[in-house]
């Protein structure tokens, strides 16, 4: 690693935390090979603009051929958590949150998934997200249900597939980006996708879900109700 300079002054601190963090999850990759195939991309000197521009598929590509005979390629899971570490708004451990225990809301309402990759973010791109966490909303509150791991290493349909199953329970999705075909099908899924612009707390969606069901739900999130 003789090559990398992480305390180079042109690099900040934050940018070389992020590129450790990314090492970490990459762990058959060395330091070097991944900061020098960032730079061959995005040019010298890596900034945090730099890295937050880069999109699942590009990290994919970059890391899918070409290191090497014996370097086996990251899968898709790896990938994705790295992806998170390097484009995340804030440099965070990318932790799941805890589930609390309560029972389950009474009434009419909604369950919520959401695209995370850190704590109770809506920061995770349907198409590289680490986890869904799964919310039940009603007129008067909301609360986490359920976290599910993606463990799904496939792409394109097949990882459709595979997030439709952790997403069958669900009525409405709240993530950072999502695909044309992929909302197609999460759409004839019966679930409602709902994209932001950028990341956001959980309880900002969350919230405005529960005040509109609360002063009246158009049609849509009328039909998307469940009564249980």
């Amino acid at each position: 690693m003789s090559d990398v300079t992480m305390d180079a002054p042109t690099i900040s601190e934050s940018v070389a935390l992020r590129l450790a963090l990314a090492a970490k999850a990459l762990p058959q990759l060395q330091l070097a090979i991944l900061v020098n195939t960032l730079v061959n991309q995005l040019g010298d000197v890596l900034t945090e603009k730099k890295l937050r521009s880069i999109s699942p598929k590009q990290l994919r590509s970059w890391f899918s051929e070409g290191l090497g005979a014996h370097i086996e390629p990251p899968d898709r899971v790896q990938l994705a958590q790295a992806h998170a570490v390097l484009t995340g708004e804030n440099i965070a451990s990318m932790e799941a949150p805890e589930v609390p225990q309560l029972p389950a809301l009474s009434g009419p309402k909604v369950r919520v998934a959401v695209t995370s990759n850190n704590k109770q973010q809506v920061d995770g791109h349907f198409g590289s997200c680490l986890r869904v966490l799964v919310y039940e909303v009603n007129a008067e509150s909301y609360q986490l249900a359920d976290v599910r791991p993606v463990t799904c290493s496939a792409s394109g349909d097949a990882r459709t597939s595979f997030m439709l199953e952790l997403l069958e329970d669900c009525q409405i999705l709240s993530t950072l980006s999502i695909g044309g075909p992929a909302a197609a099908r999460v759409t004839r899924a019966s679930v409602h996708p709902l994209k932001q612009a950028t990341p956001v707390d959980a309880d900002f969606v969350l919230s405005r879900i529960r005040q509109v069901m609360h002063e009246g739900a158009p049609a849509w999130l009328k039909k998307a109700v469940v009564d249980n």
